[in-house]
């Protein structure tokens, strides 16, 4: 899944979220009912949505819409259609991503001067002078498309909205509280996304290496290209054990169910807040590790990575790279998101109950070395959380470190428990490298500190077995006798790496 598939499935999946548990307390007759079997069909009558809330006055600061609603209900309707709504929405929407779409959720100001959610079709049938019907525009006016470094085959553009009809969903002046379950939904697309795009890219460089040979010898077996593969695995391992775990929280979470797996979240409080913060974090590391492992990508194929050759696309890492940058901005930025988690869990008894779980998660694992030294790094940050000795702003100005810090005690906590479940050699080997070696890694934005490079004796940090393991790890075949040395000036027989 990329971005450019992800983003209009992603609101459509939202759309529906958003509107399944109003469909009880609504008339069998309300359009909200055929609006939501459209947004849910897999055949041709399906609809897509759009979600529409950045302006010109600001991006996430949602409290700037210029956008307003004014309640005029359409009195002649006797059996309302979705283009009837008892709203008139006039405004301005910046960046509407998903302007081909069906409908779209959008924030609006009503009199009160506080937000509300409505829904609205793009389009609606109205009767000619002529007595026959034909499709126009519901109050929606593009001023133009965006011009984006990528995914550009899906429309983004400024939409002037004049008296559009539209639906309230949800209580009124209830918006953000309304529509913040979409963006969960929407971040779950776009960190699995950003993977799809990762994963893609080494792909293609595995396929080039497997192809190419450099100073007489195959690249796939080259030393120091069998490092970087290795470390892109391991790293891509990683993101996929908080991305995956994270689906499976929120598989808790709307279904409101127990799981067996003992590292789960207990369903109710718990797992919503769980959630929540691993929503965040999950979006924001994935998406910012996805651009960096596939620029290495990119860069490994030398020349042939950097070529945009559009009519090969199934090779174009260039074009996966200018897609997926935008996962580190769509639905909040790096930043907006570490200062959201961070207040998240300062509020109230949030921080309390997460760390609870992720303690008790982390006393799942066996291996000693492992959890004693991922509890060590819990407890230090667990102890920088305390307002006791600085202010919560202060917290929030480093913001991003807390959420870095917090993903890798995540991924390896996941990976250890993954790797002692399975008892696969490779994912110890993982594991091991992620928590004890320093290897792997969430990038530069964590405590030092807390998550320093480690030497452990029980993993060798380099030599011979280390790379026989880089081997396994990147292509699962034991590393050959006659393998490449790298240069020709170690090619001379006897010299061995």
């Amino acid at each position: 899944m990329h971005c450019l598939y992800s983003c209009p499935m992603s609101m459509t999946d939202g759309a529906a979220f958003i509107l399944a548990p109003k469909l009880k307390a609504l008339p069998l007759a309300h359009p909200f009912h055929e609006t939501f079997k459209r947004l849910i069909s897999d055949k041709d009558d399906h609809w897509t949505s759009g979600q529409w809330m950045t302006e010109r006055a600001g991006g996430s600061d949602v409290q700037n819409t210029e956008t307003w609603a004014t309640y005029a209900p359409v009195e002649s309707a006797s059996s309302k259609a979705l283009a009837d709504g008892d709203y008139l929405i006039n405004g301005f929407k910046f960046f509407s991503s998903a302007t081909d779409a069906d409908v779209a959720l959008l924030l609006a100001k009503t009199p009160s001067g506080k937000l509300s959610t409505f829904l609205a079709p793009l389009r609606k049938t109205v009767v000619g002078d002529d007595g026959m019907p034909r499709e126009v525009s519901n109050g929606v006016r593009i001023h133009r498309l965006k011009n984006k470094l990528g995914t550009k085959e899906l429309p983004t553009a400024e939409l002037e909205l004049k008296d559009m009809r539209a639906h309230l969903v949800g209580e009124l002046d209830q918006g953000v509280m309304t529509i913040a379950p979409l963006l969960n939904i929407t971040r779950i697309h776009t960190f699995v996304g950003s993977l799809g795009g990762w994963r893609r890219a080494i792909s293609i460089t595995k396929s080039f290496a497997k192809a190419r040979t450099t100073v007489g010898e195959p690249l796939w077996l080259i030393p120091m290209h069998l490092r970087l593969l290795a470390d892109l695995e391991v790293k891509h391992r990683g993101s996929m054990n908080l991305a995956f775990f994270t689906i499976a929280v929120m598989g808790v979470v709307e279904n409101d169910v127990s799981s067996e797996q003992a590292h789960l979240p207990r369903r109710g409080q718990e797992a919503n807040i769980v959630f929540r913060a691993l929503t965040a974090t999950a979006k924001a590391v994935i998406s910012k590790m996805a651009v960096a492992g596939i620029q290495e990508c990119q860069e490994s194929m030398g020349g042939v990575g950097y070529m945009d050759e559009a009519d090969e696309p199934e090779f174009n890492i260039s074009r996966i790279l200018r897609s997926t940058l935008v996962n580190s901005i769509w639905e909040g930025t790096t930043n907006v998101l570490a200062s959201e988690l961070i207040r998240f869990l300062l509020k109230k008894d949030h921080f309390e109950v997460f760390a609870a779980w992720l303690s008790r998660t982390l006393a799942l694992i066996q291996t000693s070395d492992l959890r004693d030294a991922l509890t060590t790094a819990w407890s230090a940050l667990q102890g920088r959380f305390s307002t006791k000795d600085q202010a919560p702003a202060t917290i929030v100005a480093d913001a991003r470190r807390y959420m870095f810090t917090l993903a890798w005690i995540l991924m390896g906590g996941l990976l250890a428990v993954d790797a002692e479940r399975d008892s696969d050699p490779v994912t110890t080997e993982i594991v091991h490298r992620w928590i004890l070696n320093g290897e792997g890694g969430v990038g530069d934005m964590v405590f030092r500190d807390i998550v320093p490079v480690r030497a452990n004796d029980s993993v060798t940090a380099g030599g011979e077995e280390h790379l026989q393991w880089d081997c396994k790890i990147a292509w699962g075949v034991e590393l050959p006798v006659n393998r490449a040395s790298g240069h020709r000036s170690l090619q001379n027989a006897g010299s061995k790496l």
